[in-house]
């Protein structure tokens, strides 16, 4: 069973009044990886998730003193343990006792007698989730805090320039010979010359992307478009290169033709964006490389808007058989996709229904299905893993 192994050794806590299951399950799970703490009763395993929450609870219902449910309940009431996953152990087998261990707040629920591939394929299935759900929280959070940054940092950069130079952007007016005959003070700050330096210098001076054949061409598209907004990079006198906007405005005085360029520095804000980007890419990189499959819904129609590379590769799809082309109903049966809908009407969410769903050449798979509702997009999304 070392093919059983991770990486990460999950921490699984064991509560069973048993001791006989309780060296079943905890020989078990040691041998697949995991680290396994055991307890056997519920006031004990209630001490032991506070102290040191786990990553996973196996916990049985017919417990004397405290039953499963009982214990569920507290760990759910604590902020310590509430988003522990629990999974509960018991012989018990009527639809009431499975209902009753869901509504307490269990995830997943094992009939015994179970089997090692039943009980590897529930854990594993449900620490995969959590660890997602995890990240992808962490990396939402990660993308809020970007955003605010972003808008502090451009928020004072405002406040700061408005008090220095009574502008919060480099003025510049221009001639037709692409030569300054004026600069705020914000120019020269930005820039790092002196007024006078500015004024004896063309553009080309400080803007390396217009020699002269180009600035011809820029000053006609000036003239004709009268003002226009576009990037481009200024270097600075000790040889920094910046990041600039550059917003243009022709204008005619005294026979004369000007451009009054309003120039704003944008290299944080490229490098904030430039930050951004990589966190997408990231969050992308976790979503298409996720080990279960993944797709993302449209509330009203289901139509499927994404669909990563497990869940295309499960069915032998290709992205383009299933994105914008297929919808829920397509790969679930009504009985299916009305448990979902209910599930997330009621709790938000939907965990480890057993179903079956078709490949693309028609064969029919049994699968383990977990749904969300994604609040800020508002889609469903929807995870699947191949239990056949």
């Amino acid at each position: 069973m070392n093919n059983h192994t991770q990486i990460h050794k999950a921490n699984i806590l064991v509560v069973d009044d048993r001791p006989d299951n309780l060296r079943l399950l905890s020989a078990m799970l040691t041998q697949m990886g995991y680290e396994v703490r055991r307890v056997i009763n519920g006031q004990t395993a209630l001490k032991t998730a506070q102290a040191a929450p786990p990553d996973l609870i196996l916990l049985d219902i017919m417990m004397p003193d405290m039953n499963g449910y009982e214990v569920c309940q507290h760990l759910k009431a604590e902020e310590q343990t509430r988003n522990v996953p629990v999974i509960f152990i018991s012989a018990l087998d009527e639809v009431f006792d499975k209902v009753k261990a869901f509504a307490v707040g269990g995830v997943d629920y094992i009939t015994k007698p179970f089997s090692e591939e039943e009980v590897f394929a529930r854990v594993e299935n449900n620490l995969t989730i959590q660890r997602l759900q995890k990240q992808l929280t962490e990396q939402n959070t990660l993308l809020q805090q970007e955003i605010r940054t972003r808008e502090k940092a451009e928020a004072a950069l405002r406040l700061t320039q408005f008090y220095l130079d009574r502008s919060r952007d480099a003025v510049c007016f221009i001639n037709a010979d692409a030569q300054f005959v004026y600069v705020n003070e914000a120019a020269c700050r930005i820039l790092g010359y002196s007024q006078n330096q500015l004024l004896s210098m063309s553009v080309r001076d400080v803007n390396p992307n217009f020699p002269t054949e180009i600035w011809q061409s820029h000053w006609q598209e000036i003239k004709q478009k009268g003002s226009f907004t576009f990037e481009s990079t200024s270097r600075t006198q000790d040889g920094r290169e910046l990041n600039v906007e550059i917003t243009t405005n022709y204008l005619e005085f005294n026979n004369q033709e000007y451009n009054c360029a309003i120039i704003r520095d944008i290299t944080a804000r490229k490098q904030i964006e430039a930050a951004l980007k990589h966190s997408e890419t990231k969050f992308r990189h976790l979503f298409e490389n996720a080990p279960v499959g993944i797709i993302c819904a449209h509330i009203q129609n289901g139509l499927i808007l994404e669909a990563n590379k497990c869940f295309l590769e499960m069915l032998g799809y290709s992205a383009s058989e299933v994105i914008q082309q297929k919808a829920i109903a397509d790969f679930f049966n009504s009985t299916t996709q009305q448990q979902i809908w209910e599930n997330i009407q009621i709790q938000g969410q939907i965990r480890n229904l057993k179903t079956q769903t078709h490949k693309h050449n028609g064969v029919t798979i049994h699968v383990l299905l977990s749904a969300w509702m994604d609040a800020i997009e508002k889609h469903l999304e929807i995870a699947v893993i191949d239990i056949d």
